[in-house]
């Protein structure tokens, strides 16, 4: 008689079961995160192919500015800076739930700088989906420019001029490349693109490996053409950072050149959020960034020397857009058509970011489909449309 009344044994058990389900909702990935099998070499890859761009290949003429050997110390300096960065804000978000910076920002400043956070990481990430989908047009263009399929103009700028900014080509090609990217942007879980890490990662080694191959021809060209012994101002600029404190502000154009080529911190929550459900995680966390921040600092820096050693006395301001010397140069027109894919598989990278930080911010990490298909044709035709004006 004792006994409680079985009602509130049921009140009891349902309680319990409401609880442990909280539970399991908080230490289970919602929909937007990233699978909990990531390893440390695909998280490495994956941060070492977010910081690729077209940017590695403008090294040769912030050189010309800075020296060689005093922008190969300011590059070391930005890799560390950029390690010290990414660690911090994972060390602080391995206590958040919704692993993005709008929460690591409230946990430590407060509850008002997570809406301005929000916005600005939006704001900076669409901007830079805008800059990729320009860089992809321009990339393509000059590959079908090399490729041989356009022998009557004389130079890519005439090429450009006569077709490729055209508004009846510009139009099909962008609704064509955008509705690609769309559809890879679709995927929630980023492990099923991890070949595109493999691709941006390879173009960039093979773009340097051709560069290096075809240096001695382009460097006896160079001096050729450009060196005059009594003018100091044709000399190539090994130590000389004077140079780039001249009115047109060439040492902050470089050093924020590097800092934008580092630019990864907003991909590295989703591609790392799944080390966070790992035994050790902190510690994979760490040793990925390692590998993959220093993976980035030295190709830099590769590139920076070959890239300048092969014409130090008139450098291109983009290394592979250069003419080619003595006929169609295939394996540079292969490099370009590598360097654009590079670029299409780094996008839907840069837009998980987007799209985690708008799951966070106004639906508690859930995103349904049917609002993920808008979002990513709604977001992706805005940044062709922008990229195409």
């Amino acid at each position: 008689k004792e006994n409680p009344p079985s009602v509130t044994i049921e009140a009891k058990v349902e309680t319990e079961v409401k609880t442990y389900t909280r539970y399991e909702e908080a230490i289970s990935p919602p929909k937007e995160r990233a699978s909990s099998d990531t390893t440390i070499f695909r998280g490495a890859l994956m941060i070492t192919n977010l910081c690729f761009g077209v940017t590695i290949f403008t090294f040769a003429i912030r050189a010309s500015y800075f020296g060689l050997c005093w922008l190969i110390v300011t590059g070391a300096i930005v890799g560390l800076i950029t390690y010290w960065t990414i660690m911090r804000g994972i060390i602080a978000s391995s206590k958040c739930v919704e692993d993005d910076f709008s929460e690591l920002t409230e946990k430590l400043l407060g509850g008002k700088t997570r809406f301005f956070l929000n916005v600005i990481i939006i704001v900076y990430t669409y901007a830079v989906m805008m800059m990729f989908m320009a860089l992809i047009y321009s990339l393509f263009g000059r590959f079908i420019y090399s490729s041989g399929f356009t022998k009557k103009y004389s130079d890519y700028e005439n090429f450009e001029d006569e077709i490729w900014q055209k508004a009846y080509v510009k139009f099909p090609v962008y609704v064509g490349l955008t509705l690609g990217l769309c559809f890879m942007c679709l995927i929630r879980d980023m492990d099923k693109l991890n070949f595109s890490a493999y691709i941006g990662v390879f173009s960039v080694i093979y773009s340097l490996f051709v560069v290096l191959v075809q240096c001695h021809d382009y460097y006896k060209d160079s001096k050729t053409r450009y060196y005059i012994e009594s003018d100091e101002n044709t000399h190539a600029n090994w130590f000389n950072i004077k140079k780039a404190f001249t009115k047109d502000l060439e040492f902050f154009k470089g050093v924020a050149a590097l800092f934008t080529a580092n630019a990864c911190h907003p991909g590295v929550f989703p591609i790392f959020v799944g080390f966070k459900y790992q035994k050790d995680g902190l510690k994979k966390m760490r040793y990925a960034t390692i590998i993959g921040v220093l993976t980035i600092t030295l190709l830099y820096i590769l590139s920076m020397i070959i890239s300048f050693v092969t014409n130090p006395y008139q450098p291109e301001d983009v290394i592979i857009y250069r003419k080619s010397k003595g006929g169609k140069d295939i394996a540079m027109t292969i490099a370009k058509l590598m360097v654009t894919l590079s670029i299409i598989f780094t996008y839907p990278g840069t837009y998980f970011s987007l799209r985690l930080s708008i799951a966070n911010s106004f639906t508690k990490g859930h995103i349904s489909t049917k609002f993920n298909i808008i979002l990513t044709f709604v977001s992706c035709y805005i940044c062709s449309a922008v990229a195409s004006i």
